[in-house]
């Protein structure tokens, strides 16, 4: 029997982590995963259990990874995709960056019964400021694609860019945190990777949606200091 092979998914983008192991062969099976609610704890506690749960896997199985790469928290995003980057750099494995509003649209297809007709889902999530983050997603069996890319909406423009898919199924991603949609987002990265799709640790940022805050601490280190 060949050895299995799997992808491994880290969902960091809200205060829920989400990790998943999913065999690279359907025919294995569906793979597993698990979920913390960690929230502001997220830095502290995402390699323990991380170790924890992969600390049965034997990591040369492991054959890629991939991360949710935002938008949604700053903190989270950043660390998430530091995490995925440096493991893929570790172990030599490609690294695949999902949006998150594309692994609701997973889920959802999913949901649906995974129908073969394509399946067009806009997926909303709160930005704050009376903003959503925003986007419509093409569904497919062997393929996902943004019919509108991510970005942030006024909550009437969002409204009146819906009027052009009226045939679409709207969710909202507060319904989608616990649990998060993991295995989703590994099987997004198990179809490109079995599409030979074989992307470097280095390409993988995170996606903030907005610029992150600035901390005033850290800004222009290198200026003088007050007198």
């Amino acid at each position: 029997m060949p050895t299995p092979q799997w992808i491994l998914g880290i969902h960091t983008t809200t205060p829920v982590l989400g990790l998943a192991l999913l065999p690279v062969e359907e025919a294995l099976g569906q793979g597993h995963s698990q979920c913390w609610i960690l929230d502001r704890q997220m830095a502290a506690q995402l390699h323990p259990c991380l170790g924890g749960f992969l600390a049965s896997q034997d990591k040369q199985q492991i054959v890629a990874i991939a991360v949710a790469v935002g938008p949604g928290s700053f903190t989270g995003s950043r660390l998430g995709v530091s995490v995925a980057r440096l493991l893929g750099q570790q172990l030599r494995i490609p690294v695949f960056g999902y949006s998150t509003l594309a692994t609701i649209a997973r889920q959802v297809w999913q949901e649906q019964g995974s129908p073969s007709n394509p399946l067009t889902v806009a997926v909303q999530m709160d930005a704050k400021r009376q903003e959503w983050y925003g986007s419509v997603y093409r569904v497919e069996r062997e393929q996902i694609s943004a019919l509108w890319l991510d970005q942030v909406w006024a909550l009437e423009a969002w409204e009146q860019a819906l009027e052009n898919w009226p045939e679409a199924k709207r969710v909202d991603g507060a319904a989608f945190v616990d649990p998060l949609p993991v295995l989703a987002l590994a099987e997004l990265a198990r179809m490109d990777f079995s599409a030979g799709l074989r992307p470097s640790w280095q390409e993988v940022l995170p996606i903030y949606g907005r610029q992150p805050p600035i901390d005033p601490k850290v800004l222009n280190r290198s200026a003088p200091s007050p007198r």
